[in-house]
């Protein structure tokens, strides 16, 4: 399947077959992918627990329950809990990671210039501003790459996924034997979907030019017709949601898995 289809064809999944195992080696080929993703100096922030349910005490998948995301809560297998790792960008560790990609003969044109530049000029700079990279939107970004490519992996190896809220800090600290310097970014249910790969048809987007701007904010990226019709050629734009028969499959879905009518899951505060 090629690249465009994989991204047109994958759903948010909220039904998963609880009786059907997720492969290990699978969960590793996301982890593998998510290892690949890009990142700002190459620090390689994100983290993950893959927690398997039938491994894990009860109260941990009560910890890591969000508010909304009681069918994927109760079915799916395994849940993947992403987080970003601060402390790389701490000290001397930001300046070190660019330094490893000067070796690798990533960045620069010479290695000794580019030590050189790093050390004298930028060194510094990391040093009084790492403990705000930290937390900044940069960190939590290169998060999301990583957690995109593994998601993308997923659905080719046959895999549906549900991203929810992260749960409070101090819920799964102990739990997970966390640093201090993990900052939660969100939860990953993962399984074999029990609901039918189209779940209903694609989900309506606003349009792109209420989400994207040409040369300044508010001026709208104009889109052409002739790209639109070569997208849906490449089923990166499929027939939108709701399905006639959506209705009735979510129905049987609920029966069929002995679920209740909510969305909501029981959590502490």
């Amino acid at each position: 399947m090629e690249l465009k289809e994989v991204i047109g064809r994958r759903r948010t999944i909220r039904f998963f077959l609880p009786y059907r195992p997720v492969e290990r080696e699978k969960v590793q080929k996301m982890l593998e992918a998510a290892r690949r993703a890009s990142c700002a100096g190459n620090v390689m922030n994100a983290r993950a627990i893959v927690i398997w349910r039938e491994k894990a005490d009860p109260k941990i998948i009560k910890a890591i329950a969000p508010r909304i995301g009681y069918q994927q809560m109760h079915t799916a297998p395994v849940f993947i809990f992403w987080y970003s790792e601060s402390s790389v960008y701490h000290g001397d560790a930001w300046p070190d990671s660019v330094l490893r990609l000067a070796d690798a003969r990533r960045i620069g044109v010479t290695v000794e210039d580019t030590y050189k530049e790093v050390n004298e000029k930028l060194r510094p700079l990391f040093a009084m501003t790492g403990q705000q990279m930290g937390v900044a939107p940069l960190a939590f970004m290169d998060v999301g790459q990583a957690i995109c490519l593994a998601t993308l992996v997923a659905y080719e190896e046959g895999l549906g996924s549900c991203l929810m809220s992260s749960p409070r800090l101090e819920k799964v600290a102990r739990l997970f034997n966390l640093p201090e310097t993990a900052v939660p970014i969100c939860v990953q249910a993962l399984g074999y979907p029990a609901e039918s790969w189209e779940a209903g048809g694609q989900t309506p987007k606003p349009p792109l030019g209420e989400m994207f701007f040409d040369m300044e904010a508010g001026k709208p990226f104009e889109s052409a017709p002739k790209v639109v019709e070569e997208l849906k050629a490449a089923k990166l734009i499929d027939e939108p949601a709701p399905f006639p028969w959506r209705g009735e499959e979510l129905k049987y879905l609920m029966r069929a898995l002995g679920l209740e009518n909510t969305l909501l899951n029981e959590i502490e505060y």
